[in-house]
C-alpha cells in the first residue's frame, strides 16, 4: 500500500504523524507499506499520485479532504465506503483509495478500513518479544514456518510480529503454538498490552507493591511506568541516584536487598551500571523477601539508546518474574 501525506502543517511539525503507528497498524491486517510520502499540499502532486494504480493510503488535512475528493471525483469513481463521516475509501479496478484526516482520530478510522481487508478465509495473529533482533526473528520464522505470511518489526530489541495463514477453527491453533514455541524465552505478550503495562496489571493483580530504584538510567524506567495511571496504586517507592562504587553481583545483590528490606515492598527492582567508550554495562536485580535475582546485561549503543534498551530489559525481567508462581508472600 502507498501512503501520501499531504500537508504542510507535517511538514512544519505543527501536526504529528506516527508512521511508526501506521506501518505497525497495516502490519497487523497483512498491508505491507510499499512506500510513504510527505509532500505539501499541491493539487496537482495529489492528482498525480491518484492516478496511480495500486492500493492507496492519502492523508489530508480534515478541512481540505471535500474539496479534494469533490474534485477529483472522476479519478475515483462512485463505488465508497464513508467512515463515521470522516473517512473515505473508494473502491476501482485498479486500486483502491482511502482518505483518512490528519488532524483527527485517523487510527480509529484506519482500523475500520483495514478490517474490510481481512479475508475470510485467514488467521490473524500477533507476538510481542524482547531480545531478538528483527533479523533473528524473521530468520527462525523463515527456517521452521511455511505458508505463513509475516511482518517483523522492531526497535531496541522490542520486536513485533505480525502473521496471517489459512487455518481451520481449531481448538488448538497449531500455527499459533509453534510460532509461540520458537520465541519461548523472549515472548511477553500476543495482545496490544506494552511491558510496562502488563508488568503493572500482575501487580495489580497479585496484590504487589513494587520499590523502584535506578542508578544508571536516570529514572528512564519510572517514567514509563507512570504513562499508565494505575502506576500509583502499585508503587510503593521510586528513587534515582548515581552510584561511583564499582559494579559487582554482590553489591547488586545487597542493594536490591536493603531496598526491598527499608521500603517494606513487596517486589524490588534495582538497575545499576556504567557506560565506557562501547556503551553501557549494566546489572539489574529483581526479587522479593525469599529470592532476588541478578542479571548482567551490555548493551553497545549511544547512551540515550542504550538507556531504552536497559529500561526495557528491566520491564522484561520483571514481567517474566511476575508471570512465574514462585513468589510467595
Amino acid at each position: 500500500m502507498k501512503i501520501s501525506v499531504f500537508s504542510q502543517k507535517v511538514l512544519k511539525g505543527q501536526i504529528k504523524f506516527d508512521l511508526k503507528k501506521l506501518t505497525h497498524l497495516l502490519a497487523r491486517y497483512n498491508l505491507p507499506s510499499e512506500s510513504c510520502q510527505f509532500l505539501p499540499f499541491d493539487k496537482e502532486k495529489i492528482v498525480a499520485a491518484l492516478k496511480e494504480d495500486g492500493d492507496k493510503l492519502v492523508f489530508l488535512e480534515n478541512e481540505q479532504m471535500d474539496d479534494v475528493i469533490v474534485d477529483n471525483i472522476n479519478l475515483l469513481g462512485n463505488d465508497k465506503v464513508v467512515y463515521e463521516e470522516l473517512g473515505v475509501r473508494f473502491k476501482r479496478e485498479n486500486g483502491s483509495i482511502t482518505f483518512l484526516p490528519l488532524d483527527l482520530d485517523w487510527e480509529k478510522l484506519a482500523v475500520k478500513v483495514f478490517e474490510q481487508t481481512k479475508k475470510d478465509d485467514m488467521k490473524y495473529c500477533k507476538f510481542h518479544l524482547f531480545g531478538k533482533s528483527t533479523t533473528e526473528v524473521e530468520n527462525t520464522l523463515l527456517a521452521e514456518t511455511k505458508d505463513l505470511n509475516y511482518s517483523v518489526l522492531g526497535d531496541n530489541l522490542l520486536v513485533d510480529v505480525y502473521a496471517a495463514y489459512k487455518g481451520e477453527d481449531n481448538l488448538i491453533d497449531n500455527q499459533q503454538v509453534k510460532i509461540a514455541g520458537l520465541f519461548r524465552d523472549n515472548l511477553y505478550s500476543e495482545n496490544d498490552l506494552s511491558l510496562k503495562d502488563i508488568a503493572i496489571q500482575l501487580l495489580r493483580l497479585k496484590g504487589l507493591k513494587i520499590a523502584i530504584k535506578e542508578n544508571i538510567t536516570g529514572g528512564k524506567i519510572l517514567s514509563l511506568l507512570s504513562e499508565n495511571e494505575s502506576f500509583k496504586e502499585v508503587l510503593k517507592v521510586g528513587s534515582v541516584e548515581f552510584n561511583k562504587l564499582p559494579l559487582t553481583a554482590e553489591r547488586v545483590y545487597n542493594d536490591a536487598l536493603g531496598v526491598l528490606s527499608s521500603s517494606l515492598s513487596d517486589v524490588v527492582l534495582t538497575i545499576d551500571g556504567a557506560f565506557d567508550e562501547k556503551g553501557l554495562g549494566c546489572m539489574i536485580a529483581i526479587g522479593d523477601k525469599h529470592s532476588v535475582h541478578v542479571y548482567n546485561n551490555r548493551f553497545n549503543a549511544e547512551r540515550e539508546r542504550a538507556i531504552e534498551m536497559a529500561s526495557a530489559c528491566a520491564l522484561f525481567h520483571l514481567v517474566k518474574k511476575l508471570s512465574q508462581n514462585d513468589f510467595a508472600f
